[in-house]
């Protein structure tokens, strides 16, 4: 094609970026920040700092066994890395415009988590493959290699799943904005109030049941076993430090996230705003009017029942007569023997 020609429809398209390949690179690293910046938070940081606290007052065993203040200054640092992370996601994320992206990180971060998780589950069943390590780790490689290559090709070949993630980010769940935020606010709240209530309950029986261990004595961390180490020569891999008292944080951190991001899915929402306004269409009652109506269904109540226990009282007294008969059996007696009976 010379240089005075116009290109063709054709030949212009195929110089256009692939927006699902795009959104399959961005996706993978944002999902590999996400887990390195997990991972250093809580668990690489914690182990650094134990390694390096025991090594530097190696000879004071006083501030050696000072939990407290190592404690307190291990979360200090960890909020300030905390803000520091979240601060360079929110400049990355800047640059990042492709709708579907966000949902896509999250998505292959999960993947990859189940992944790792599949595969240390499968090394440690595979108890008889710890004296061939080599062949132990082939497999977990393989089975680690389908699993993502399986994902990483819904990412790349089905527009299906890139329409979901487009759907699941226009709901907002990525996103920190609300939708009509001053419409509404009432029974948002309510909603939020009640959502924190049943979560937080949630995570109150997990803790009384002890799901996260618990640090009574021997302090429990939430880590991996590498596979294919055994005896001395096993081997951790840190994933939360103290999980018993991070994991209920965490929780309640995704729960306030969650119950906030609920109420301002755009269907929801709006659900939500349309029952604010119905309900401001009610005429409520006064004050002396709702104690008039409570006493005449208390007084019609009263009389009703007064009413029904004397007919009542008077038919068991005719029908029981020695003249008609039609009751031969005497409710007090009955009910009696059917105590007596059922009795523990």
């Amino acid at each position: 094609m010379s240089a005075g020609e116009t290109p063709k429809p054709e030949e212009a398209a195929s110089t256009e970026p692939d927006v699902q390949q795009q959104l399959t690179i961005n996706s993978a690293m944002g999902a590999a920040a996400l887990l390195a910046g997990l991972y250093f938070v809580f668990g690489g940081l914690p182990t650094l700092w134990g390694s390096g606290w025991a090594a530097y007052w190696a000879d004071r065993p006083d501030m050696l066994r000072n939990d407290i203040l190592s404690g307190a200054l291990l979360v200090l640092l960890d909020l300030g890395v905390i803000g520091g992370l979240t601060y360079a996601a929110y400049l990355g994320l800047q640059q990042v415009n492709q709708l579907g992206a966000r949902a896509g990180m999250f998505f292959m971060a999960l993947a990859t988590v189940l992944t790792l998780w599949l595969c240390a589950w499968l090394g440690n069943m595979m108890e008889d493959l710890r004296d061939n390590p080599a062949f132990g780790w082939g497999i977990l490689a393989l089975v680690a290699m389908v699993l993502l290559g399986g994902f990483g090709y819904m990412y790349l070949q089905v527009p299906g799943w890139m329409w979901f993630l487009e759907a699941v980010e226009t709901q907002g769940w990525f996103h920190a904005y609300a939708y009509k935020g001053n419409q509404g606010v009432r029974v948002r709240r309510g909603s939020i109030v009640g959502l924190l209530i049943i979560g937080g309950f949630g995570i109150y029986a997990m803790v009384q049941n002890k799901y996260f261990g618990s640090g009574g004595g021997d302090v429990v961390d939430l880590r991996w076993i590498v596979p294919f180490t055994e005896g001395n020569r096993v081997t951790y891999a840190p994933l939360m430090y103290h999980s018993y008292i991070m994991m209920p944080l965490v929780l309640s951190a995704l729960l306030v996230w969650a119950a906030w991001r609920c109420v301002n899915i755009p269907g929801f929402a709006d659900f939500l705003i349309a029952t604010e306004a119905e309900m401001n269409k009610v005429s409520w009652t006064t004050r002396e009017r709702v104690v008039q109506d409570t006493i005449v269904v208390l007084v019609t109540v009263f009389l009703f029942t007064s009413f029904l226990f004397v007919v009542d009282v008077i038919w068991i007294k005719v029908l029981s007569a020695p003249y008609i008969k039609v009751l031969l059996i005497d409710p007090k007696k009955a009910d009696a023997e059917q105590k007596t009976t059922t009795a523990w």
